[in-house]
Formats: C-alpha cells, sequence, structure tokens
C-alpha cells in the first residue's frame, strides 16, 4: 500500500473506498429486500417468501456484507501498519466524511491545483450521493408506514376510519425505525464514520440541510 501519496491521490483514494462502502452498507440489503419482495408478491412462492423472512434474509445478508468489507478495511490497515497505523480507517475515510472543498484540501495538504480540483468533484459528487441517502432514509421509512397504514385500515373496515389509520401510522412508523436503527447500526460497521455512526450522522446531516 503506497501511504506516501499526493493530495491527489489521497482525494481519489477517499473516493474510492468511500464509494465502495456505501454499495456494500446500501446494495446488498436493496437488491435481497427487492427481489424478495417480488418473489413474495409473485403469487408462486407466497408461502417461502414471506415479508418476515425476506426481512430476515435481507438482514443477514446486510450483516455479512457490512462485516466483510469491514474486516477486509482492518486488513488492509494491518498489512500496511508497518507505514501508518490504521492509515484507511483514520486518514482515508476521515478525508471521505469531511465536507467542503476547503476542508478536505486542508486535510491532505493540497495546493488546489486542477488535478485535486478533478479529484475533489468526484469525491464531492458520492458525498452527495450519500447526503442524500441518510436523508431519504427517514422519509422512506416514513412512507412506507404511512402507505402500510392505509392498507391496513381500509382492510379492516369498508370505510376509512381515521383512528384506525392514526393507530396503524404510529404502529408501522415505531416499526418502520426500529428497523431503520438495526440497519443503520449495521451499516455502519462499513461506513467507518468518525467518532460517530449512521444514525447521527443522518441527523446531522438532515439539520445541515435544513439551514
Amino acid at each position: 500500500m503506497d501511504l506516501v501519496g499526493s493530495s491527489t491521490q489521497l482525494i481519489a483514494t477517499a473516493f474510492t473506498f468511500g464509494l465502495s462502502a456505501l454499495a456494500f452498507a446500501y446494495l446488498p440489503f436493496i437488491f435481497t429486500l427487492v427481489n424478495g419482495m417480488l418473489k413474495a408478491n409473485s403469487g408462486h412462492n407466497s408461502h417461502s417468501y414471506s415479508v418476515l423472512s425476506v426481512f430476515i434474509m435481507a438482514f443477514i445478508v446486510h450483516f455479512i456484507s457490512c462485516v466483510a468489507f469491514m474486516l477486509g478495511i482492518k486488513m488492509l490497515d494491518v498489512l500496511g501498519a508497518l507505514y501508518e497505523e490504521d492509515y484507511l480507517q483514520n486518514k482515508i475515510f476521515s478525508i471521505f466524511w469531511t465536507r467542503g472543498e476547503n476542508n478536505v484540501f486542508s486535510l491532505v495538504n493540497a495546493s488546489g491545483s486542477m488535478e485535486d480540483k478533478g479529484a475533489y468533484l468526484q469525491l464531492y459528487i458520492v458525498q452527495v450521493i450519500s447526503d442524500w441517502l441518510m436523508i431519504i432514509g427517514f422519509w422512506v421509512v416514513f412512507f412506507t408506514a404511512l402507505s402500510y397504514a392505509f392498507i391496513q385500515t381500509k382492510r379492516d373496515v369498508m370505510q376509512f376510519n381515521l383512528i384506525s389509520f392514526l393507530v396503524w401510522l404510529i404502529i408501522a412508523n415505531i416499526i418502520g425505525y426500529f428497523v431503520y436503527f438495526l440497519w443503520a447500526k449495521i451499516a455502519t460497521l462499513a461506513l467507518f464514520i468518525p467518532d460517530s455512526d449512521l444514525i447521527s450522522k443522518a441527523i446531522e446531516t438532515y439539520q445541515i440541510a435544513l439551514n
């Protein structure tokens, strides 16, 4: 592992490992969940692919994916410990989670050359995607709970009942945000957020977006 890299190389490395972390934290869970839901609703596999079993399988895949990535990063750091301890965990991921061009350039001692700016543009795009994924996560849970509450309310009675809807909405949100909390805690293993976790980072990002 070449640890004596230029500022451009450091930013590019942060881009690569940051993007990889997002992929391992999000994609396996989403793919397993969507694929399982499609099979569960196909009518041919209703017994084998219940909603509960789909979520259990998605969380198992999610856990394995995040732990595998975490162990891979730690192994790379062990192999590079002769040069700098926890290089990827402390230095590279710190760059990835630092926001603002000036802050990133200061962290890597960049001169602001065209190469630095080009590397930062790539990093910035991934950072924006990461921030939006965190912000959207809260709303995905809420609107999913809203839809579920509406479906259950219509199923229970012939006419729409506001009280029943609110009860289902509260129940669905409690379950939904618990599932999201559990998912985020597991995802944190792969994201290497400095001195924080995904829930805290998502709240911080959401507050910044509102200001």
